[in-house]
């Protein structure tokens, strides 16, 4: 799987520079040495360049969300945004709780500890 991950990313982003290029192998390492299937691992690609175009040191939501898969929390890795997916889709059946939109409305407790700073983490 590495492979496919490694060529697709360096294919996607045309890197310039030998540091991008090690990132994205050091991504793509990262996915597999999880215990993702295949489709998982694509799913992680997919998240990785959407919420931060694959660059570890990202940071968003106002310094709450860091890394690659903008994960809260202080595992920031592949492991835990495979975590958060697989719950996500445990509990909604798709990624809105990864998204923290929550559209399934199945967990509002939930989905209010993810948005509210104030309260908790569920």
């Amino acid at each position: 799987m590495y492979a496919y991950l490694y060529v697709f990313l360096v294919t996607f982003f045309n890197p310039h520079t030998a540091v991008r290029i090690d990132e994205l192998a050091s991504i793509a390492m990262e996915i597999t040495e999880t215990d993702a299937t295949e489709d998982e691992g694509f799913l992680l690609v997919g998240i990785c360049i959407h919420e931060s175009r694959c660059t570890r040191g990202a940071i968003g939501d106002g310094g709450r969300s860091r890394g690659a898969w903008q994960v809260r929390g202080r595992d920031v890795g592949a492991a835990a945004a495979l975590a958060k997916v697989r719950w996500s889709y445990g509990v909604c059946g798709d990624l809105s709780l990864y998204a923290g939109c929550g559209r399934c409305g199945s967990c509002p407790d939930i989905v209010q500890s993810l948005e509210d700073p104030t309260l908790p983490r569920k």
